[in-house]
């Protein structure tokens, strides 16, 4: 089984939701004329980042009728598209809205909240506490958003439930910047996601935004790396794109055959000495 990945390195404007919801329209009928088959947004594609108090301003449930719109939209293409979730209690969450045959399927909530240097998510934004692949008409696919791909943990769990393919969704803006070369931080994204992508045997498809937002400058260069961490489509420094790719699972198979990690898990040994080590957190141990 083969399909597109298309990655949206898209712009957003700050709190305005109706604006970049009139992008994303545009680019999913791009996306669709180039037979795209599942389409990735960025993170806060929606709503922007630097949002702060704005959160409760723009924040959707899985039933708004701008989620409604995209998913009329979509046709028989998937979306990941991102924004701000308000639950049912009225709490707001970064998040991933997975748009599959006309509805919103699921809902990932960022577990793991950036909250130094630059960022200051947690002071607005609740965390997501479930990790888990889900199943979708292209397969099992693990969601993820941005930190949360930092936590070797969470990428693991979501390939262990299943996932051949790893969807993280980021606003990465530029740090450590030397004059004609890559960030720093997208040098170190791009070393991990590799990692990531050999030694488990996966797709990641990697969406970054592009633009200027409140001082930062994001850098966009989303990827879609193969099974042996190959690139199979990268997207430009900077400029707003559409970066389509395939998915082979022939090359999944092939590559787990080769180097059977997730075969070989000791899953009770890994939960057992996990509760061990929580246990002596808990109680100041070492």
């Amino acid at each position: 089984m083969s399909f597109k990945i298309g990655l949206a390195q898209c712009d957003a404007t700050l709190g305005n939701v109706a604006s970049n919801l009139a992008s994303h329209l545009d680019t999913v009928a791009r996306a669709r004329k180039e037979g795209v088959d599942l389409l990735v947004f960025p993170e806060l594609s929606l709503t922007g980042y630097v949002l702060q108090d704005l959160v409760h301003e723009v924040s959707l449930r899985p039933d708004a009728p701008e989620l409604a719109r995209l998913a009329e939209a979509a046709g028989p293409m998937s979306v990941c598209v991102g924004g701000i979730e308000e639950s049912s209690e009225h709490a707001q969450y970064i998040a991933t809205f997975y748009i599959e045959d006309g509805v919103v399927a699921h809902v990932h909530r960022k577990v793991y909240l950036a909250s130094y240097g630059v960022f200051d998510e947690a002071r607005f934004v609740g965390s997501g506490n479930r990790v888990g692949a889900i199943d979708t008409k292209w397969g099992r696919l693990g969601l993820s958003i941005c930190e949360d791909a930092w936590h070797p943990s969470l990428v693991s769990l979501l390939l262990l439930d299943g996932a051949e393919l790893v969807v993280v969704q980021t606003a990465s803006p530029v740090r450590d910047l030397h004059q004609g070369e890559l960030p720093y931080n997208a040098v170190t994204w791009l070393d991990t996601l590799r990692t990531y992508a050999r030694l488990y045997g996966c797709y990641i498809a990697f969406a970054n935004r592009v633009g200027t937002e409140d001082g930062l400058v994001f850098w966009g260069n989303s990827v879609l790396l193969g099974p042996e961490g190959e690139m199979v489509a990268e997207g430009a420094l900077y400029d707003e794109a559409l970066v389509v790719g395939e998915f082979d699972r022939g090359r999944v198979r092939q590559a787990r055959l080769t180097n059977p990690v997730l075969r070989d898990e000791k899953l009770d040994l890994t939960a057992r000495e996990l509760r061990r080590i929580a246990a002596g957190r808990r109680h100041g141990e070492s």
